[in-house]
């Protein structure tokens, strides 16, 4: 990919487009399937970080509209949350207003988190990996940020596959279908999916290699903890987590 920072601004003018779609989203997200990402994010976190108290200094990559920094928040973590999108990072800080709690919010894409001031304890990237133009300089930076014992938790899927996009593009045809959906894919991928090696989604194979790659430990599979009602719409969802060599 010869043009790293024109696939980078190609990736934050997407999600700027998107932003209102998603907060729509999030507002709408049911409080039982917000209630499990929280009490998955309870067992996860002290997992990646045995034996230690109290809060965690954590940074969320690509908050997006902020579900997850100010679920990491509510759960008494001092959080740094970050996006290139600055449209998205305005929602994000009505969610923190919304829900009460305080929360950092940089402008910031996932490649440059060195830019920043301070470490953290804990990278925490949910749906971020596969939207990033140069993923394993980004994972890179991450693993440069976080102090020592710190760890990276992503959660992430495989997006795109043929069998799953025919399968919602036949039920967007039907009576009362998503009829937009074919005009957003297409969109999509025209946008990001030429400057995105990992457009498609992620296997867990392949997450653990950028991950490796960009210098973090074996990691450690925890989406079982995630009840089926509260995952995406998608193939081979995954949670995981490595902590930085």
């Amino acid at each position: 990919m010869g043009d790293v920072n024109g696939a980078l601004d190609a990736v934050r003018r997407n999600w700027d487009r998107r932003a209102r779609d998603y907060d729509r989203f999030y507002r709408r997200f049911s409080a039982d399937r917000r209630d499990a990402w929280r009490t998955a994010c309870e067992k996860v976190v002290p997992a990646l970080h045995p034996g230690g108290d109290g809060p965690l200094d954590v940074l969320d990559v690509g908050t997006g509209t902020g579900f997850l920094s100010t679920l990491l928040a509510e759960l008494g973590h001092r959080v740094t949350a970050v996006d290139p999108s600055a449209t998205m990072l305005g929602y994000a800080r009505e969610e923190a207003e919304r829900r009460g709690v305080d929360v950092r919010f940089e402008e910031c894409g996932a490649h440059d988190v060195e830019d920043l001031a301070g470490t953290f304890d804990l990278v925490t990237a949910r749906y971020v990996l596969w939207t990033l133009p140069a993923p394993v300089r980004a994972t890179a930076a991450w693993s440069r940020v976080l102090r020592p014992g710190g760890a990276v938790l992503i959660a992430d899927s495989t997006w795109h596959t043929w069998r799953g996009d025919g399968r919602r593009l036949l039920a967007s045809l039907r009576p009362g279908g998503d009829h937009g959906f074919a005009w957003r894919l297409l969109r999509d991928y025209v946008r990001i999916g030429r400057a995105t090696p990992n457009w498609k989604g992620l296997t867990p194979h392949r997450a653990q290699a950028i991950l490796a790659a960009g210098g973090f430990g074996r990691g450690e599979r925890f989406d079982d903890l995630l009840p089926e009602f509260a995952r995406p719409v998608g193939e081979g969802f995954f949670i995981t987590g490595a902590r930085v060599r």
